[in-house]
Formats: C-alpha cells, sequence, structure tokens
C-alpha cells in the first residue's frame, strides 16, 4: 500500500525517488488517459499507447531534481502484478520530454534523458518492482505545451539498448530453420524481442527460425533480449 506521508528518499536503477511534501500534483486524482492493467509476462511487450504530455504544474513541486511541467492528475495509472522480471516504464517524443512515476511502494521517480542512444526520451527502469499501483506523468519543458507522446511498458530491454552499430545481425548466432514455424515471417525464437516477434515464441524455437529473425532483425523489427 502506498504511504500517505512520502519521506521515502531511494535511488532507482535509472532515475530518482525523492521524497514528496504537500503539492498541487495529486497521484490520487483521475488519470487524464486511463489505467492500464498488466500482469507479469504480459503480451504485447513492450504495452504502448498515446498520450499528450505536459500540464501547467512545475514537475519541481515533487521533487527539486524533476523537471519539465505535468498535469495535476497522472497522464496514466498502471495496475501491475510483479512477477520475477523487471520493469521498464518510458516515454518516447519528437520533443524534449520528461518522466515522473510514483510507484506502488510509494517512491517518486524521475527522469529526463534515459541515454544517449534514446536521445532525449526518458525511462526509469525497476529490477524488483512492487505489485500494485503506478501513477505516470510525461512532462515537457513549456508550461502549457502539450506534446504527442507514446508510454509504453516493458518487462525486456528497452528498444534503445540493442546495438545499433550492428544492423546486419553480425556475431548473433542465428541457428537453423528447423521450427515447425520456420520462414511464416515472424521470428519464434525467444531470444529476441519486438514488434515482429511472435505470441508463440517458446523455448523449442531457440536457434530455430534464423531465416525469419535474422530479416526482422536487419529489419529493425526485433531486437536481442538483454
Amino acid at each position: 500500500m502506498k504511504m500517505s506521508v512520502r519521506m521515502a528518499v531511494v535511488m532507482a536503477a535509472v532515475g530518482l525517488s525523492i521524497a514528496g511534501t504537500t503539492q498541487a500534483v495529486d497521484w490520487r486524482a483521475k488519470p487524464n488517459y486511463g489505467t492500464i492493467e498488466l500482469n507479469a509476462g504480459f503480451r504485447p511487450d513492450p504495452y504502448t499507447t498515446s498520450v499528450r504530455a505536459g500540464g501547467a504544474e512545475s514537475a519541481r513541486t515533487v521533487g527539486d531534481n524533476c523537471r519539465g511541467f505535468i498535469s495535476n492528475a497522472p497522464d496514466m495509472d498502471l495496475n501491475y502484478d510483479a512477477g520475477s522480471t523487471s520493469l521498464t516504464i518510458y516515454a518516447e517524443s519528437s520533443a524534449d520530454i520528461t518522466l515522473i512515476v510514483y510507484d506502488a511502494a510509494g517512491n517518486w521517480h524521475c527522469n529526463d534523458d534515459y541515454s544517449s542512444a534514446g536521445g532525449t526520451n526518458p525511462a526509469i527502469r525497476w529490477t524488483n518492482p512492487p505489485s500494485g499501483n503506478y501513477n505516470i506523468w510525461i512532462g515537457t519543458y513549456e508550461s502549457g505545451g502539450l506534446q504527442d507522446s507514446q508510454l509504453s511498458v516493458t518487462e525486456l530491454a528497452l528498444p534503445w539498448s540493442q546495438n545499433t552499430t550492428n544492423s546486419t545481425g553480425t556475431g548473433i548466432e542465428w541457428g537453423d530453420n528447423t521450427s515447425n514455424w520456420a520462414d511464416d515471417g515472424e521470428c519464434d525464437d525467444p531470444r529476441f524481442a519486438g514488434p515482429g516477434t511472435s505470441s508463440a515464441a517458446a523455448t523449442v524455437h531457440r536457434f530455430h527460425d534464423a531465416n525469419d529473425c535474422r530479416t526482422l532483425y536487419q529489419q529493425g523489427q526485433i531486437y536481442l533480449r538483454e
């Protein structure tokens, strides 16, 4: 259950958790774009939805290290039943955006630019995520300047984590084409993730769908899991 008084200060794997004080931003308010319900192992992964980032409230009302302007209410709520995998919430936009999350354990997390590979897109990752309700805001650097954005939730490696210099797949052991689903236009090898993978991917297909996986990897439709 979330703490009513937010006093925890925790450094997340990526992003900073800070203690909250009395503020205009209200994690209990009805989210602007609805609630996501996900259980560990969800498919498709990543789960992606469209939101408009920004608002009139300064994210600094949550903590001094938070950036951007956000709405009073969360943009999205996530109800998540955790398993043994990590959890990452990230956002993408052509604009420079920020990410603020109040997690299921009652900790605030903020991130601006996750990595050079991700450009100005933010992300926050939990190695051992708690089950429960996550309140999510996407911020902009201009007050009231709403920007089209995509919010994603994943248990896999971020798409920005793939080795973009290795677009041909050199060095990856592709295996053979003995899978029952080989050459069907989808990658069934569970070593890979992304929109080009099959929901039926299973261990039995590991190293056995070479043609499909190699082609989709070269097209940027899949990437190796971390």
